[in-house]
C-alpha cells in the first residue's frame, strides 16, 4: 500500500461505532445527532496520520521518548513474564498535536505476537492518553485471531477475528487468546523471527487502513490540512521537549538536595571534621 496521509470522516461510521469512539456519552450523542442530519463530515483541523506504506521503519526500543517508555513499562514487563520477547519499535507519522508508538513482541514459542501501543492527543485543551496491548496470531486461511485488552472501538476488516477484553490483565487476555487458537477452524501459523513479526504488523496495519478507506471512514488529507498539521506537530514537539528538559532539571535538583541531606546526616554537629588551629 502506498503511504498516504489521511484523516477520519466520522460521518461514514455506523452510529454504534461513532458513539464508541466519541470519547464520552454526551459527545457521542451529539455526534450521532449530527450524523443523523448529515452535517458530520471529514475533520479538517490538521489532525491525521500517514499510513505505513510498503515497509515498516523499525527503531530501537530505547530510542522511543522517555515518557513512552515509562508509560509502557508495566505492560512490557508483564508480557516478558508471559514469555514474550520485545523485538523493536515503530512510530506513526502524525499531524496535529498527537503521537503514536508501538512495541511489537513475539512469544518465545512463536504461538503469538503481542503489541504494546501508546497514543496521546491534545486537542482544544483536552488531552487523551492511552496505553494498550493486544495479541495476534495469523491462521493458514488468511484470517487473524486478535485478542485485545482495549475496549471495542472502530470496526475491523472481516478477516480479523477480534475479541475485546477491556480491564483484563495481559495474563487473562493471553489465556483467552490461546483458548481461541485451540478452537480455531484453521491452523495457526508461528511467528519465529523479527522479519515475520514486522511483516505481520505491516500487513495488519495496511489492511485496516485500506478497509477504512474503502468504506469512506478515512479520507486523504488536503495539502492545506497537511501544512496545518505539520505546524501543530512542531508546536507539540516543542512543548514535549520543554517538558522533558524541565523534568530533567527537577530530577537534577532533587539529586542535589539528596546529596546535601546525606552530607548533613553523615556529619552531625560534634562529628563534623574541624580545621586544626
Amino acid at each position: 500500500m502506498k503511504s498516504v496521509a489521511f484523516t477520519p470522516n466520522p460521518g461514514k461510521m455506523g452510529f454504534a461505532e461513532l458513539y464508541r469512539v466519541a470519547g464520552s456519552p454526551f459527545v457521542g450523542v451529539v455526534a450521532c445527532g449530527l450524523k443523523l442530519f448529515r452535517i458530520l463530515g471529514p475533520q479538517r483541523d490538521g489532525y491525521g496520520i500517514r499510513s505505513l506504506g510498503d515497509e515498516l521503519e523499525r527503531r530501537d526500543i530505547d530510542d522511543l521518548p522517555e515518557h513512552v517508555l515509562e508509560a509502557t513499562e508495566g505492560y512490557r514487563e508483564k508480557l516478558e513474564r508471559l514469555g514474550f520477547i520485545p523485538c523493536f519499535a515503530y512510530s506513526l507519522e502524525t499531524y496535529g498535536a498527537q503521537e503514536g508508538h508501538a512495541i511489537p513482541h513475539r512469544h518465545k514459542t512463536g504461538v503469538a505476537a503481542a503489541n504494546v501501543l501508546y497514543t496521546r492527543c491534545v486537542r482544544d485543551d483536552n488531552e487523551t492518553m492511552a496505553t494498550t496491548f493486544a495479541f495476534n496470531t495469523p491462521l493458514a486461511d488468511d484470517t487473524y485471531i486478535v485478542t485485545s485488552g482495549l475496549k471495542k472501538q472502530m470496526r475491523k476488516p472481516p478477516h480479523v477475528l477480534i475479541k475485546n477484553m477491556p480491564g483484563k490483565s495481559p495474563k487473562e487476555v493471553f489465556e483467552r487468546h490461546i483458548d481461541r487458537l485451540e478452537k480455531a477452524g484453521a491452523l495457526p501459523l508461528n511467528i519465529k523471527t523479527d522479519d515475520e513479526l514486522a511483516k505481520l504488523v505491516l500487513t495488519c496495519e495496511n489492511d485496516d487502513t485500506e478497509f477504512n478507506f474503502e468504506r469512506g471512514v478515512y479520507v486523504k488529507m488536503t495539502r492545506d490540512d497537511i501544512e496545518l498539521g505539520k505546524e501543530l506537530q512542531e508546536e507539540y514537539q516543542d512543548e514535549m521537549s520543554g517538558r522533558s528538559r524541565r523534568r530533567r532539571r527537577y530530577e537534577d535538583d532533587d539529586e542535589d538536595e539528596e546529596e546535601d541531606d546525606y552530607e548533613d546526616e553523615e556529619y552531625e554537629d560534634d562529628d563534623r571534621p574541624r580545621r586544626r588551629r
